[in-house]
């Protein structure tokens, strides 16, 4: 049996903003989204399944009324909380409300460099607040601030000025690719092959030669197994995509999926027909993430690392190729085609 250890709560799906690509298409709440005392028995769940750590977001998490009482109702479970916002929302109150709340990290999207970048990807100007609300976490002690930056072909050549942006600020900087999940999203913004080559090499030249200067982190949507050796740390401890097998997803409006960052085409179920337990115990559910290494295909198929990768993150590889056994988007597979390359020569 696979053990449960961390949940994403969609509180609500109301945002503020309309980014185009948000992979849930966030804006207006979904039909019947569950209410406080529904997400409370939830984590009553969560916590009888063994659950770790929660992330709260939305939507904006902030647009839920009773997010303070979800989130201590989390801590009061002894889990670790992740709260992730845009950031232009906050208050007094929010402030307040954090440091008693003491999450193990705060994450605040930020898209561009600059104020005209930003508003480029997010559709209005809130660039300064964003950087005013991370460099208010960063002073009041919360240990884990993270400006999450998602990137897109549109906003790709913003690397190195963020990257810039926060030089020794002691904030870390999250970078993660967005996905296809979202109903807005241009499938052409998608990063290619050739793109996330290039962003590898950028992030490697952080990774080796600015590591004591800039805190980046990775998530689990860039690697996998790289040979270079300046890079194995990337997933050392790393046993493949944790979708449906120790992490769950849940929409505000009940739907269950492995992760959230996957399209509607992977409900499993919904939790006002199906308990939690149910879902997660039974061999009907998760079944096409939890054995990925039986449906793995082109060079996945043949990877050295195939029984630990299993093609990388879920979401990247249906993006990139329709399939969840196949990832193009992979340092390994990068590396072996140059090397190929040059012994052609």
């Amino acid at each position: 049996m696979t053990e449960l250890r961390y949940a994403v709560l969609e509180l609500t799906n109301r945002c503020n903003l309309r980014c185009a690509h948000c992979a849930s298409s966030s804006g207006v709440g979904r039909p019947g989204e569950l209410g406080r005392g529904e997400i409370l028995a939830l984590l009553d769940e969560l916590a009888a399944l063994g659950c770790q750590e929660i992330t709260l977001l939305g939507g904006e998490v902030l647009l839920y009324p009773a997010w303070t009482e979800i989130a201590r109702a989390g801590r009061g479970h002894g889990m670790r909380l992740i709260l992730i916002s845009n950031g232009l929302l906050f208050t007094e109150r929010v402030f307040t409300e954090l440091r008693g709340l003491k999450p193990h990290l705060v994450g605040i999207s930020l898209d561009g460099a600059t104020r005209e970048s930003y508003a480029a990807q997010r559709g209005t100007d809130g660039f300064d607040s964003c950087l005013a609300v991370l460099r208010r976490l960063r002073d009041e002690g919360h240990g884990n601030v993270n400006a999450i930056t998602t990137f897109t072909r549109r906003n790709l050549s913003e690397f190195d000025a963020l990257a810039n942006l926060f030089a020794g600020t002691g904030i870390t900087w999250q970078v993660q690719l967005a996905n296809r999940g979202g109903r807005r999203f241009d499938r052409s913004d998608f990063l290619t092959r050739q793109d996330f080559a290039w962003l590898a090499a950028r992030m490697r030249s952080i990774f080796v030669d600015r590591r004591h200067e800039v805190r980046l982190r990775h998530m689990d949507d860039f690697g996998y197994f790289p040979l270079d050796p300046k890079l194995r740390f990337l997933h050392q401890t790393w046993h493949g995509c944790i979708a449906g097998q120790a992490l769950v997803g849940v929409r505000s409006n009940g739907d269950v999926l492995g992760c959230l960052s996957l399209g509607d085409e992977f409900v499993e179920a919904n939790l006002r027909r199906v308990t939690l337990r149910e879902i997660w115990e039974s061999g009907r559910y998760f079944a096409r993430l939890r054995h990925k290494q039986d449906a793995l295909e082109g060079e996945c198929a043949t990877c050295a690392c195939r029984a630990e990768c299993r093609a990388g993150c879920s979401a990247i590889a249906w993006s990139a190729t329709g399939s969840l056994g196949h990832n193009t988007h992979c340092l390994r597979s990068l590396e072996t085609e140059a090397i190929l390359r040059d012994a052609s020569r």
